[in-house]
């Protein structure tokens, strides 16, 4: 039920109210530094080993990425459990965790949400490649639902990217050339002056042409500017400041010689203070960020045949608080208020002020509309033994759009022996529908004798899923190894119906669809000496359509890989992986398709200021044109420290 606006306000006063005053206390508490354990923070909001955490968690560091010899988000993400990149069908990624839909995974940056495209099929397809992989410290990936602390769109899990802080005085060059782009990165850490610290990071991007069946890849130019401070107010608190921008200017070809044109500009800025004292830490956040694209077809002829405009923006105030009560309780709790805003020629007049945008001689309206959210969670992590750790959350969130959520989630983890743990999740996420899928009015023209109408649904319920998880993990001697069963059942899926007159095509958005998603991961390895480690890693995936009764598209029933790792971390040594990965039954448009490929990469320091690397993936050079298995690719660079 949908509350009155004196309700709303008063809960929203209620909600600032309380994150002030829990920061409030800390300030007037024991100065004393309370440590915190350091490992992992997006599945709890608190630093934790990843051993004692019962989330699916992991972790890829600096180190990783820097092995891999990854030149984007996508490339270090390679080798992630349970997390489909493919390119099927589209220009862009999916974004699949544990078999969820691309738009039912939480991308976050330092914790943060990041505006951009809204439906079903664009979704985060395009957000891991904007993102400066120069500027990542490390990625954290957690697995299964965590709307109990992120709220909305956290269904299939949460991928955290972490950005890296000031740094001492320094200043690295990275420079890099492959397949699919060549880069050019620069990072000024300007050290300490006084009591601030800053960094300075860019990288040019220019992504290179791929020719497929009837079109091109989006190719050409993309920029980042990263700017980040730290200002010291005294012993244990800390402001933080940061400003992001992120330019693309893409075009894409295809068979008919027309063009479309990318024009894309994202914008971030924010602060934060924090700080840490005798009863835990706590922080206090806002921030803005805006994307705006520009999307323009152009015809063989030299006319323009439609135009696109949308500016997405997310302001975000959220605060939390962690404080130990007493040996046995860490106790988390914070909150949240985020405004989203799109304005676009998608929404037509449909939305509020509405007005015309008239471009290349084509007269199209135009207007915006805005969803506001409130929430608020509580954790606490209760040590009841010492073999046992419990984990309940819950979160309350609320819209002036649709109804409230209440988003529960208990996990534990029990040390039956010294190396050995049993894990077990239970929890409820949800997707909340979005300004798009609840007010799109589009009309476009993909070919002059066809239309193609979609309409927005302002009646939709948020997806939402039920999950259970149970995982046995443990090592002995050089050996490791972790086996998780986990089970979703989705319901009230966001999809089109489609009807046709003619040659014109009217989809509307409606609630229709129930999914059950269950599977296996398995990940095994040993370390055969100081250097080498040998790991294996398989996912048994069953994802199923319970309205069609078939199998969900854009999934592999089966992936499994071998990977053999070497690390010499002399400031002289190598390090590679060579991995083989096996993809089977990969359904894509009713057909399922199968197939392998070998992959190395190596990683040469030739001293603690400089090195190079070299990379291949798809060593056999498969192709599947459907897939956009592209066939071999290569990579190679090198980073200096001056």
């Amino acid at each position: 039920m949908k509350m009155t606006n004196n309700r709303r306000k008063s809960k929203v006063a209620l909600l600032s109210l309380s994150i002030m005053t829990a920061l409030s206390l800390q300030v007037y508490a024991e100065e004393e530094p309370y440590q915190l354990s350091e490992v992992v923070v997006t599945a709890t909001r608190t630093p934790q080993e990843i051993k004692e955490t019962p989330a699916s968690v992991e972790v890829i560091t600096r180190s990783d990425i820097e092995t891999m010899g990854a030149d984007s988000v996508v490339a270090a993400l390679k080798l992630a459990m349970n997390l489909n990149l493919s390119e099927a069908g589209m220009t862009g990624n999916q974004v699949s965790l544990r078999g969820m839909n691309t738009n039912q995974s939480l991308i976050l940056i330092d914790g943060r949400r990041m505006a951009g495209e809204d439906t079903g099929t664009t979704a985060n397809a395009y957000e891991l490649n904007r993102i400066n992989i120069n500027n990542v410290e490390r990625i954290e990936i957690v697995r299964g639902p965590v709307s109990s602390l992120y709220g909305s769109d956290a269904l299939g899990g949460v991928i955290n990217i972490i950005m890296r802080k000031p740094e001492k005085q320094q200043t690295t060059i990275g420079l890099s050339s492959g397949s699919k782009q060549q880069n050019a990165a620069f990072r000024f850490d300007l050290g300490k002056e006084g009591k601030w610290a800053w960094a300075v990071d860019t990288l040019f991007t220019d992504v290179k042409e791929k020719t497929r069946s009837d079109s091109t890849n989006m190719y050409g130019p993309r920029q980042f500017y990263n700017i980040s401070g730290t200002y010291d107010l005294a012993e244990g608190k800390n402001l933080d400041v940061f400003y992001e921008r992120m330019s693309e200017h893409l075009k894409s070809d295809f068979e008919d010689a027309s063009r479309d044109f990318y024009t894309n500009t994202r914008n971030s800025y924010g602060v934060s203070y924090r700080g840490i004292n005798s009863r835990g830490n706590y922080e206090l956040r806002a921030y803005n960020n805006q994307l705006e694209k520009n999307n323009d077809t152009l015809l063989a002829a030299g006319t323009y045949s439609d135009f696109d405009r949308a500016r997405y923006k997310t302001r975000v105030i959220d605060g939390k608080n962690t404080m130990q009560l007493d040996n046995n309780h860490l106790f988390t709790f914070g909150g949240e208020y985020r405004s989203s805003e799109y304005r676009g020629t998608r929404l037509e007049d449909n939305g509020d002020h509405d007005s015309t945008v008239i471009e290349h001689g084509i007269s199209k309206p135009i207007s915006e509309k805005t969803i506001d959210y409130q929430a608020a969670y509580i954790q606490d992590e209760w040590r009841v033994s010492d073999k046992l750790l419990v984990i309940p959350s819950l979160r309350y969130d609320d819209s002036n759009k649709f109804e409230d959520n209440i988003s529960p989630k208990i996990g534990f983890t029990y040390k039956f022996q010294d190396n050995y743990r049993l894990k077990a999740n239970f929890g409820k996420g949800f997707k909340a529908p979005s300004i798009s899928e609840l007010y799109m009015k589009m009309t476009h023209r993909p070919i002059p004798a066809m239309t193609v109408i979609v309409i927005g649904n302002p009646d939709l319920k948020p997806e939402k899923s039920t999950t259970y998880e149970v995982s046995l993990e443990g090592e002995k001697g050089n050996n490791f190894s972790k086996l998780t069963y986990f089970h979703n059942d989705v319901t009230d899926l966001i999809g089109t119906t489609t009807t046709r007159v003619g040659m014109v095509y009217t989809s509307k958005y409606v609630n229709i669809n129930k999914a059950r998603i269950e599977g296996i991961e398995l990940e095994a390895g040993r370390h055969l000496n100081d250097k080498f480690t040998l790991k294996t890693a398989y996912t048994y995936l069953d994802a199923k359509d319970l309205v069609a009764r078939e199998r969900l598209d854009s999934r592999a029933k089966n992936r499994y890989s071998v990977q053999l790792q070497y690390d010499d971390p002399k400031d002289t040594g190598i390090s590679g992986i060579l991995w083989h990965e096996w993809v089977r039954d990969y359904r894509y448009v009713g057909a399922d398709y199968s197939y392998n490929t070998l992959n190395l990469t190596v990683n040469k320091k030739w001293n603690d200021k400089y090195n190079t690397y070299f990379g291949v993936d798809n060593i056999l050079d498969k192709k599947i044109d459907e897939l956009v298995v592209e066939g071999r690719l290569w990579r190679i660079g090198m980073n200096i420290t001056i």
